[in-house]
């Protein structure tokens, strides 16, 4: 029924001002994202980007949990094309993380960076090369949180415009004060529509 629900609200978000959607899942996991490009909507912040996450993480990618809550983040970038990079953007971003799992509440602020590189190949249509990096040290962390690092690398196919394929892997580390923890670490196959 969650899936259900998490579905439906990533279609309908189209119909709110979103210009971003993603959906990925695999066997287990299931994560979706919204972004609105804040330069499409009537102000001068070019290239700024909010966003949601949604991630209904399973304690079968993690083997340091035994009962897991969905982590739910919102989040504020800049992404940028790079000068003298043909085809390269990078940005930076703060997120804002919160989820419970064996009976901690866990929440952080990590700041990052994100690339996304189009690729030089002949090709009938485009191949993207993405990746971030967010990490919040012990003093963005709160709640029972220690630190938080999120590591993720993606390939996206583009067969139309403005609809991508996506296969990546994402690790999430959520430590809190007693002991190291892996919220998710897995492979993922996804979508992503960009209005």
């Amino acid at each position: 029924m969650l899936k259900k629900i998490i579905l439906c609200a990533l279609i309908s978000s189209g119909a709110f001002a979103a210009h971003q959607i993603e959906a990925n899942v695999n066997s287990r996991d299931v994560e979706g994202q919204v972004r609105l490009d804040m330069g499409r909507m009537g102000n001068a912040m070019q290239n700024t980007y909010i966003g949601a996450r949604f991630l209904n993480g399973d304690n079968n990618n993690s083997n340091t949990i035994a009962n897991t809550d969905p982590l739910m983040e919102v989040s504020f970038m800049v992404m940028r094309p790079v000068q003298g990079v043909q085809g390269l953007k990078l940005g930076l971003g703060i997120k804002g993380e919160y989820t419970k799992f064996d009976g901690n509440t866990y929440a952080a602020i990590p700041l990052g960076a994100e690339a996304e590189l189009l690729l030089p190949l002949n090709t009938p249509f485009p191949f993207y090369l993405g990746g971030s990096l967010y990490y919040a040290p012990s003093v963005l962390s709160f709640k029972d949180g220690d630190s938080y690092l999120e590591t993720r690398l993606h390939l996206d196919a583009e067969p139309i415009d403005n609809g991508r394929v996506e296969v990546g892997y994402r690790k999430i580390d959520t430590n809190i004060k007693n002991r190291d923890v892996t919220y998710n670490s897995s492979w993922y196959f996804g979508l992503r529509l960009d209005f």
